[in-house]
């Protein structure tokens, strides 16, 4: 009897996304499905570097602002207003001074369109902010500003709580209607959780809430437990790919001295 021939079927091999894919694949999804509303990337707490900030910016399809160093972080401004970026957060801002030093440096690295262009955003973050959000919001300086975010985390930590209790809810609601009450929009972040986010949100009432990377408006009646999930998801695979990069440059950088620290041996 006649063997039959096996024929082998070539299947084409499937190209690998690239993450750049997948990170513009994900934020439609938050988008689309949960009313994401933009993208928070940092120099400071996370520590990202101006291409890494290029990349995520050009890589969204949301509006990415931008957390700098401090108030006053003009390396920082100079850097990112050449950037497809939407604005920028000064962090640590406890005194009209400091919201002052802010907009100066704002507007020293931009042109007067670029400076009308650009959303500028501060952080109330510490027992002596809240003290002076009045004073704050009153400065000839407010005028300008587009947002207030409260750190609730930061904030904690600062009345040297262990966590955001009762006590530091209050303070949020409070500071979240004080803001409200000069018309300027207000959102909260830092410790966002999806088991708690709904209740959260029900006690403070802000017009949008940040996880670690990405902000969401909030629409009365809708859950976000799932949305904060997912949103923490991809904030997990920012911080990873941001370590990995770091550790590339840090590599490159040891190869690199001892190269040069071995030719000097030579020579």
């Amino acid at each position: 009897m006649k063997q039959k021939k096996t024929s082998l079927k070539i299947m084409p091999v499937k190209k690998a996304e690239s993450f750049q894919t997948t990170l513009a694949r994900s934020l439609r999804h938050l988008k689309n499905d949960f009313g994401a509303c933009g993208l928070k990337l940092s120099t400071e707490d996370a520590a990202m570097t101006i291409d890494q900030i290029k990349f995520w910016a050009d890589a969204s399809l949301l509006p990415a602002i931008v957390k700098i160093g401090g108030p006053n972080a003009r390396n920082d401004i100079k850097q990112l207003v050449s950037l497809n970026i939407d604005g920028s957060i000064a962090p640590m801002v406890e005194s009209p001074y400091g919201l002052k030093n802010f907009i100066a440096a704002v507007r020293d690295f931009t042109t007067p369109m670029q400076f009308g262009r650009l959303n500028k955003h501060i952080n109330i973050e510490t027992v002596t902010a809240v003290k002076q959000l009045g004073d704050i919001l009153n400065a000839p300086e407010a005028k300008f500003l587009d947002e207030v975010t409260i750190g609730c985390s930061d904030l904690s930590s600062s009345l040297k709580k262990s966590g955001v209790d009762r006590s530091v809810l209050n303070r949020v609601a409070r500071a979240v209607k004080k803001i409200k009450s000069k018309k300027m929009s207000v959102s909260v972040g830092g410790g966002i959780q999806p088991e708690t986010i709904d209740d959260f949100l029900k006690k403070v009432q802000p017009d949008k809430f940040n996880t670690r990377v990405v902000t969401f408006d909030v629409v009365p009646g809708r859950k976000y437990g799932q949305a904060v999930a997912e949103a923490l998801r991809l904030a997990l695979i920012h911080l990873l790919r941001c370590r990995r990069s770091t550790m590339r440059r840090t590599r490159r950088s040891a190869e690199h001295k001892k190269r040069h620290t071995a030719t000097g041996r030579s020579e």
